[in-house]
């Protein structure tokens, strides 16, 4: 393996001056630099990160902790992430908390202790007081995708405006003339967890004359099956509801499916709206109303914003990103009702 002394030799300079081209830092004759990095490349360079790390102090890692590596949302996330790293050097090492609260606080530690620069924290069951003991430790991190009531304060948290959110997929059952509109959220029914997603939902119904029935709202743990066990108990109801609002895609997608087992149509005599816009979304049969959350840009923002902060910058949370219901065919008016306000 070629070391930086056989660059150094290859292009007739100093070990010191290919080490100060090929990190782009300090000022190198733009000939020579062409000349050390063509020879870099003919001889196949790898640089030491190691010993870089043990120069720059930094490891050039960044950590990614997500809620459940299987949901595609949080794939997709992962690779939005990956993809703006690599441009700027970096690697990313991914925590799976595997749909369960407990790890969390481990996984953290474990980044922390491979002594990655920084890391990005995915909501999604992650306790607060864990970003918080971590951020105030000194560890660079950025919580994304914020929606409880109470986001963390220590550190700048990129997220989208959840409430706007609510009130879209509010407005647009309404809309429809839905009246009898149910809800399967993420959280336990023992210990619910209410995010702005779904309360600034519930106030819009309410602030249109049509409340919430209590007994319509379902907690599932985000994952398919569960979605599709909600609503095996929501139609079994002697009244049951005309349209059902998931708060990710992939439960979504159960709601689809226990639908179809129990014969009931989709848009005709069920109404279904996601949240996420992942990729299976438009593929589903019917394809999936949902709310759209441009993945690209949010993972590009926190990881430029994680980026920032390890490099040492003082910065504030940016604007919330602002999503958009894509209205696909999985809603319509539902078939008895009369569009208009109250029933």
């Amino acid at each position: 393996m070629a070391t930086i002394y056989d660059v150094a030799r290859a292009a007739g300079v100093t070990a010191a001056t290919v080490s100060v081209a090929l990190s782009g830092r300090g000022v190198v004759n733009p000939k020579t630099r062409d000349r050390i990095l063509q020879c870099a490349r003919e001889l196949d360079y790898r640089p030491n990160l190691v010993a870089r790390s043990l120069t720059t102090r930094r490891t050039h890692t960044i950590g990614l902790v997500v809620f459940d590596i299987t949901n595609p949302f949080y794939a997709e996330v992962a690779q939005a992430v990956e993809q703006t790293a690599r441009r700027a050097g970096y690697r990313v090492i991914i925590g799976d908390a595997a749909g369960d609260e407990e790890p969390v606080l481990e996984l953290l530690e474990e980044l922390a202790a491979r002594q990655v620069d920084g890391i990005i924290v995915m909501s999604g069951g992650v306790p607060l007081e864990s970003v918080r003991d971590i951020a105030a430790g000194g560890m660079p991190i950025v919580p994304c995708m914020w929606d409880e009531q109470t986001p963390p304060r220590l550190t700048p948290s990129v997220s989208i405006d959840f409430a706007a959110a609510g009130r879209l997929v509010a407005d647009h059952l309404l809309d429809l003339g839905h009246r009898r509109i149910a809800i399967v959220a993420i959280g336990r029914a023992d210990e619910p967890v209410v995010r702005l997603r779904e309360s600034a939902f519930c106030d819009r119904l309410a602030e249109r004359g049509c409340p919430l029935d209590p007994a319509l709202w379902q907690w599932a743990d985000g994952r398919l099956e569960r979605g599709y066990a909600a609503t095996h108990a929501l139609l079994a109801r002697s009244d049951p509801p005309t349209a059902i609002y998931s708060t990710n895609d992939l439960m979504a997608l159960g709601v689809i499916a226990a639908a179809r087992e129990r014969g009931v149509m989709i848009p005709d005599g069920l109404s279904v709206v996601g949240f996420d816009d992942i990729a299976l979304a438009r593929y589903a049969s019917p394809p999936l109303t949902t709310v759209r959350i441009e993945r690209a840009t949010l993972m590009a923002t926190a990881t430029d914003l994680l980026l920032r902060l390890i490099a040492g910058e003082e910065l504030s949370s940016p604007a919330l990103l602002l999503p958009t219901l894509v209205e696909r065919e999985s809603t319509a008016p539902p078939i008895t009702s009369t569009i208009g306000e109250g029933r």
